[in-house]
């Protein structure tokens, strides 16, 4: 009768120091874990400060942003880095745009490339703060985007696309979207003299406020020496006001070797 209750016991203080053991290792794991949690993550490592170096057309960029795809936003262009400012000023124009008129698509052509500097086939787009973009079509009274940037006549119609024309409205709260953005300023919008026409006078038609309505009247422009700007919009912003090393307006003095050069054309030749 006594090995009947000793046996039990005897079990039962063989598997005690498991049980403290078990426990003992579970409160270890939970400390750890609970520990790990506190440990604060190493910060992710940022890149440059965003610069605009230099003038539009003789510059470079640092720590530029690439424009983002979207259901309101394409890519045409091959150059798709710009100042920050800039590009978060397209994307949200391109929303707002699609926010008043449901399945409106921007059409982003050329920003600038990643480092800045010198493009084929444009004067500027060297220091981030330029972009290309392509004009809001509609066709038998629809949106409609061609696939690239289409031309637009006096009288408002796609050149070569029946039926296509210049949509005042929605390029119009582009325009204004732009012009009243909280973080960017426009310093200019090359656009043709008859389409920047049409903007002005949708301007009046949508009610939109006298300061608006001349800001716009002021940087919507045809440039001097360029092509017309029928086809996009030619936007830039202005400097960063901290950006010391930003230039709104290039200049146009000749280096040092260009005048050396037309001094020794004016020298005689020796025989």
């Amino acid at each position: 009768m006594r090995w009947a209750w000793t046996v039990p016991v005897l079990l039962l203080w063989t598997l005690l120091p498991e049980t403290a053991h078990a426990k003992k290792s579970t409160s270890s794991v939970t400390t750890k874990s609970a520990s790990a949690a506190k440990t604060p993550r190493p910060a992710k490592a940022t890149g440059p400060a965003p610069r605009s170096v230099g003038s539009p057309t003789e510059g470079a960029l640092v720590g530029g942003k690439r424009i983002s795809t979207s259901k309101d936003l394409r890519l045409v262009g091959a150059l798709a880095y710009g100042m920050p400012a800039l590009v978060d000023m397209l994307e949200r124009g391109a929303a707002q745009v699609a926010k008043k008129h449901p399945g409106s698509v921007l059409t982003v052509g050329d920003l600038s490339r990643k480092g800045g500097g010198e493009v084929d086939g444009h004067r500027s787009h060297e220091s981030g703060r330029d972009a290309d973009l392509g004009f809001y079509f509609t066709r038998g009274g629809k949106p409609f985007s061609p696939k690239r940037f289409a031309t637009v006549d006096a009288a408002g119609n796609v050149v070569g696309l029946p039926s296509a024309r210049f949509d005042d409205a929605r390029n119009w709260v582009l325009v204004e979207s732009m012009l009243t953005d909280p973080k960017a300023r426009v310093l200019q919008i090359f656009v043709a003299h008859h389409l920047r026409a049409r903007l002005l006078a949708q301007a009046a038609r949508a009610g939109a406020s006298p300061a608006v309505r001349n800001r716009a009247a002021e940087v919507l422009m045809q440039p001097r020496k360029a092509l017309p700007h029928d086809n996009h919009f030619h936007v830039r912003i202005a400097c960063p006001s901290a950006d010391r090393a930003c230039i709104n307006f290039a200049k146009k003095q000749k280096s040092d070797d260009a005048r050396a050069k037309k001094q020794n054309k004016k020298k005689p030749k020796r025989g």
